[in-house]
């Protein structure tokens, strides 16, 4: 493998280095100065220009920022407290359902079995007596 090659090392250092240096003057000569032209010309216009025009619009999107912050957090709190009171009466009527249904049956039922195990039992103490 030529990468690895020892005697290939210095070949590749030194392609290595005069492409680097080639980019490097390439963006120290042209591009640095580019960037530097447009950064020195955007404070000269900021600095030149009213502020006036950057504060007030900085105040047109703080304003227009805090009434939708405020919109929607009056539209959250509606809601969320429509979403409460309709759980609670969802889970109020379906206590209801399953108390009238099927807890009033278990509870029927219940009973009743309880009634044919005490009359079992008073049956069978009446027969131990008698004997």
């Amino acid at each position: 493998m030529p990468q690895l090659d020892t005697y290939m090392y210095f070949s590749q250092v030194a392609w290595l280095l005069i492409i680097f240096v080639f980019f490097y003057i390439l963006i120290l000569q042209n591009i640095l100065p580019a960037v530097s032209r447009v950064l020195k010309l955007r404070r000269k216009q900021i600095s030149t220009e009213s502020s006036s025009a950057l504060t007030t619009e900085h105040d047109e999107v703080m304003t227009k920022t805090s009434d939708v912050l405020e919109t929607s957090l009056k539209d959250s709190t509606v809601f969320l407290s429509n979403v409460r009171v309709s759980s609670s009466q969802w889970l109020e009527k379906s206590l209801k359902e399953a108390n009238e249904k099927t807890l009033l049956e278990l509870n029927k039922s219940y009973l009743k079995s309880i009634g044919e195990l005490k009359g079992q039992s008073l049956l069978l103490t009446e027969i131990i007596k008698q004997k």
